[in-house]
């Protein structure tokens, strides 16, 4: 699975299944909850986290590895640096991702 931001679709018996990455060039990224899985992960893997975070169609969610953890977290977009920060604050996250710039930004 390539690292980036993706959308629950559920498909007709109710799975869930993941649109292709999509851009976002404004905004802050953070991730509300989530799950890490310990090595690379298939795409039944991935499939089976959505299904235990309860996600639902049109769900975002980020996918990212790093160090052979896979990380997968429901997010929102805030286009309000301090909102998203004090959001990523509440939620007990590390850090936000700054989409104009490409980076992230630690808590």
């Amino acid at each position: 699975m390539k690292d980036g931001t993706y959308i629950v679709r559920r498909d007709e018996e109710g799975y869930p299944r993941l649109s292709e990455p999509i851009a976002v060039g404004s905004g802050y990224w953070v991730s509300t909850e989530g799950v890490s899985i310990h090595g690379k992960t298939d795409a039944d893997g991935i499939i089976d986290a959505l299904e235990l975070m309860e996600t639902y169609d049109g769900q975002t969610v980020g996918i990212w590895e790093n160090e052979g953890i896979t990380y997968l977290d429901k997010c929102v977009n805030v286009q309000d640096r301090q909102q998203a920060l004090a959001i990523a604050e509440v939620c007990g996250q590390l850090a936000i991702y700054d989409n104009n710039k490409g980076e992230v930004i630690e808590l």
